[in-house]
């Protein structure tokens, strides 16, 4: 999960990788921005309300809760936003995502979500069989997961299509309808906030992200996201920032 500051912009502004690279993706939101009466308030007979911001979840519903303990978290004043990942690999997708809705939690789509949502739509469209929980004809019995978990729109396995089942359609639709980028606003000292699941590419507008990019890259090269995490972290790109730097520069 990452939390950007300030608009980023590098030297070179390069505009050209958003209208060149960003692909066209169907029922996907790319960018909302957080209500304003959702942000921290100061002054007199103001609540304190905070922004609590968790990312990675991954379907450990007993330990967010565990943390929102710790964290002394107030659903009447303060607001809850999961940065990606809070469904697979844990035991309570399920619990995890009727919480957030219970909390009226604000979510981002990481590219776990955008796993099981591709999935949800295959199954929507294949035959009965695609839709069991067991493997396909091309896929290993015994296997709890395929080795595309870290990118986004890539096809489900038979577990993806299990998940799929226990989530059901509610919940299904409050994922789909999570954004990629999520726009928190002027946070003071704190400048623009931007909340997204893994980065953002320096320089290029949100509505010109490529939403893959967004949910899965971890590096960069060359002034571009890079594959198999063979450049430099992208928090470490040198950007220009109206006199800010990237959170975890």
């Amino acid at each position: 999960m990452d939390t950007v500051k300030g608009a980023l912009q590098t030297e070179s502004e390069p505009e050209e990788y958003g209208t060149q690279s960003r692909p066209h993706f169907k029922d996907m939101i790319q960018l909302v921005t957080l209500p304003a009466e959702l942000l921290p308030q100061t002054g007199k007979h103001r609540p304190a309300n905070r922004l609590i911001i968790v990312g990675d979840v991954h379907g450990m519903k007993e330990s967010l809760l565990d943390l929102l303990s710790k964290a002394n978290f107030n659903s009447k004043h303060d607001h809850l936003i999961l940065a990606g990942d809070m469904v697979s690999k844990g035991p309570d997708s399920v619990g995890v995502v009727d919480l957030a809705m219970k909390l009226g939690a604000t979510g981002i789509r990481g590219n776990h979500e955008d796993r099981v949502i591709h999935t949800w739509k295959e199954m929507q469209s294949k035959t009965v069989e695609t839709q069991m929980d067991n493997p396909g004809p091309d896929e290993e019995r015994g296997k709890k997961g395929d080795d595309l978990e870290e990118v986004s729109g890539n096809h489900g396995d038979y577990a993806d299509r299990s998940l799929v089942r226990a989530l059901g359609e509610k919940r299904m639709k409050w994922l789909r309808d999570c954004p990629v980028i999520l726009r928190v606003g002027d946070l003071g000292a704190m400048g623009e906030v931007v909340v997204v699941h893994a980065g953002l590419a320096p320089g290029v507008a949100l509505e010109k992200q490529n939403p893959a990019m967004v949910m899965s890259m971890r590096t960069m090269k060359e002034g571009m996201p890079s594959e198999e995490r063979n450049g430099k972290a992208w928090v470490k790109v040198r950007t220009r920032c109206s006199g800010l730097q990237c959170s975890f520069c």
